[in-house]
């Protein structure tokens, strides 16, 4: 299960918080959140995943695909940050120069 909690700051960024289990059935609920706030609004989207404590291949690799400018992943677990990475180098060319650092931490 999966628990999404959805906080406005400052007008400009909107924190989701998550907390549970991430699989294919809970990230559909994730998707509607991220189709909702994902308009022309310009706001940034701060996915806190300091509650999760596991996630499946399925759904990291999802997050990895969404993940951009207005779109950034704080607070990982180590086994979530490791999930990540190592799915992240399998997905993005090594020749794309993109560096990518789930270590963000809430500042």
């Amino acid at each position: 299960m999966l628990r999404i909690t959805e906080k406005s700051e400052n007008g400009e960024i909107l924190r989701v918080r998550l907390d549970g289990t991430i699989n294919t059935d809970s990230y559909s609920d994730l998707e509607k959140v991220f189709a909702r706030h994902n308009g022309a609004d310009g706001r940034t989207i701060i996915l806190d995943m300091a509650g999760v404590d596991f996630m499946n291949d399925e759904a990291a690799r999802n997050l990895i695909r969404v993940r951009s400018e207005r779109l950034r992943i704080i607070n990982c677990s180590p086994f979530i940050v490791m999930l990540l990475e190592t799915l992240d180098r399998k997905l993005v060319s090594p020749r794309s120069g993109m560096q990518r650092s789930y270590l963000d931490r809430d500042r």
